[in-house]
């Protein structure tokens, strides 16, 4: 589970990061930039650590890097419209549930413990963004909150498609490696559709950089690993801690309003997780 907090609070910078680019930088354009830096570090690696376990591309490797190039467009939509504390929240809370019912659905076996974990964690998100000020000052932007959601759903399907291909013994490496690179030849499109000129500060292009390695390529490799060993559903549960830090990140650099009924709610997050992680660990030790 250390592999997932530490991608997630690597996820978490992704809104802070995004600020440093200018404001008419469009989400097709980010995200292209980001699939396309990412990518590259993650076939490497698969490349030269499990090159004899190479597998070619099935459907859900393709609906898997779709639904991953769509998550990219639509989170950097929704914290431009919202924010990057609201946007995250709501990206990364809508993520649970989805999973967690997917789960139901497919092997009709959620554990109370994990019910109830989803549940005080989305309790807590609840109340982190609807206590928030959105980022205008005015009221909340609904299709930036509708982004949020589609961009959370692409993030469980992805979750669900991979943690299916592990399980039936395909290395993780090549899961992220392959469904990235689905994903930044899909998006590449997007780099002559939009206007690239802001792409020319040297601001921009370090940001792009920190965006692709930092946040996809290092924090999926360890994202890989734990989706090996824990339930997809857990581990979308775990990544809650992503909002977590997005709103620290937004209330200390970017002078993002975060009230004390915001905090609460970043409080009663953390103890979903913290609870969630406990009893899922102890459910794992009694089946050894």
């Amino acid at each position: 589970m250390v592999g997932v907090v530490g991608a997630s609070v690597l996820f978490g910078t992704s809104g802070t990061a995004r600020s440093f680019l200018p404001d008419d930088a469009p989400s097709l354009g980010i995200a292209a930039m980001r699939l396309l830096i990412g990518a590259v570090p993650l076939l490497a690696f698969a490349f030269l650590t499990h090159r004899a376990s190479f597998r070619r591309p099935t459907w859900e490797i393709f609906v898997a890097g779709c639904a991953m190039g769509l998550f990219q467009v639509l989170f950097f939509q929704s914290i431009s419209l919202t924010g990057v504390a609201v946007g995250t929240m709501v990206t990364i809370g809508s993520g649970p549930i989805i999973a967690t019912t997917v789960e139901f659905v497919v092997t009709r076996k959620i554990s109370w413990s994990m019910a109830s974990g989803v549940a005080v964690a989305l309790v807590g998100l609840s109340i982190l963004v609807f206590g928030s000020t959105p980022a205008d000052g005015g009221q909340l932007s609904v299709q930036g909150i509708a982004s949020g959601v589609g961009a959370g759903a692409c993030y469980a399907a992805y979750t669900h498609l991979s943690k299916g291909l592990l399980t039936r013994g395909w290395s993780g490496s090549w899961v992220m490696a392959q469904s990235f690179v689905v994903s930044a030849v899909l998006c590449s499109a997007f780099l002559f559709m939009v206007p690239m000129q802001w792409l020319a500060q040297s601001q921009s292009v370090v940001t792009v950089l920190y965006l692709g390695i930092a946040t996809i390529a290092i924090p999926y490799l360890l994202y890989a690993l734990s989706l090996a060993r824990l339930s997809s559903a857990l581990v979308v549960t775990l990544t809650l801690i992503e909002p977590v830090t997005a709103t620290a990140l937004g209330a200390f650099f970017l002078d993002e309003e975060i009230t004390m009924v915001s905090w609460l709610g970043a409080a009663i997050v953390l103890a979903g997780l913290v609870y969630t992680g406990m009893t899922s660990r102890i459910s794992h030790d009694k089946t050894q």
